[in-house]
């Protein structure tokens, strides 16, 4: 299924968090009306195809009612002609109730995405995040005894965190039972509170190697626990990445992360045969792969499946987080 992406940069909220660039990291100033939408949808209509709506930046659920609605009513056109299959949003954790919830599950709304952060509550008030760690665990609550998808995001590298409570955050998330998850490092733009942060010598961005291990190690976490990862590290623009000052940022952290958890594995069971899946090919082969597992000695077989020392993929990653305990 496709997705219609819809950007409401900085509508409805209420707090500025001091890492947050909506504009800088997008290139959209100004939300969308409901008659733009309109338009939006009518230039991707093709009956020979399948959409989601997918509302990102801003707090959808903290714009007025009425307005939600204007949105909502506009999708419901084009859901009832069977193009658009569902509607995704993204929001915040205090801004989410069963009323809401129910609200949104009747007019279509499949899939929650909450913008979780962190679970660590000195890092959530470090950033301005204005929310609380247990506000996260009740939305997530709600969401799923309304049955929606749920989805959290998370960061790393805010100011105030470390290695170990990342890795909390994404353990308890992992626990809590999200169906979806996103994670990228924090970056510090141009015209954010961070920045300032980061001159008065109150803050310091996380190098590429460690958000790219920490990350890998979150992934495993979340994936042992069931929790599909569906974006990994910040999508920015090529225009505009000159916005962005300090921080990991890599046009393909995502790729760097997924060859380092491959790497991690075939060095945690010191497998010397691997089978590898097309899928998982270029992580294994790329960044200097062939040459990394020719110096280990390791011989790499092409099959339907990942395997290497008798295990899939998914068993590996389960029982690489069991020996550090994080099961």
């Amino acid at each position: 299924m496709k997705i219609i992406p819809v950007f409401l940069p900085y509508a409805g909220c209420k707090h500025r968090c001091v890492f947050c660039d909506q504009v800088g990291a997008t290139g959209v100033s100004k939300k969308i009306s409901p008659r733009e939408l309109e338009s939006l949808l009518e230039r991707y209509a093709n009956p020979q195809e399948k959409y989601e709506v997918a509302f990102y930046g801003g707090t959808f659920t903290a714009l007025p009612v009425g307005e939600q609605l204007e949105y909502l009513k506009v999708i419901r056109r084009w859901m009832e002609e069977g193009i658009v299959e569902g509607i995704r949003i993204s929001t915040r954790p205090d801004e989410i109730d069963e009323e809401r919830a129910d609200f949104l599950k009747k007019w279509g709304v499949k899939t929650i995405e909450i913008g979780v952060q962190s679970m660590d509550d000195r890092v959530l008030d470090t950033s301005k995040r204005g929310h609380t760690s247990d506000d996260s665990r009740k939305a997530i609550s709600v969401l799923k005894k309304f049955e929606f998808v749920v989805g959290a995001h998370l960061m790393v590298g805010l100011p105030g965190s470390s290695f170990e409570s990342d890795i909390r955050s994404a353990l308890e998330i992992a626990r809590i039972g999200v169906d979806i998850a996103r994670i990228h490092p924090t970056l510090v733009f141009k015209t954010s509170e961070l920045r300032k942060m980061m001159e008065r010598g109150e803050y310091s961005p996380l190098t590429l190697d460690e958000a790219v291990d920490l990350v890998s190690d979150m992934v495993m976490i979340l994936e042992a626990r069931n929790v599909r990862v569906i974006r990994i590290g910040l999508y920015v623009p090529p225009e505009l990445r000159s916005n962005i000052v300090a921080g990991p940022y890599h046009p393909s952290f995502g790729d760097l992360v997924r060859v380092h958890i491959l790497r991690k594995l075939i060095e945690e069971f010191n497998a010397k045969e691997i089978t590898v899946d097309e899928k998982r090919a270029g992580w294994l082969f790329g960044y200097d792969g062939k040459k990394w597992l020719r110096g280990r000695g390791i011989e790499v077989l092409r099959a339907s499946e990942f395997k290497l020392s008798g295990m899939t993929y998914e068993k590996a990653v389960v029982e690489y987080c069991r020996r550090r305990e994080w099961w």
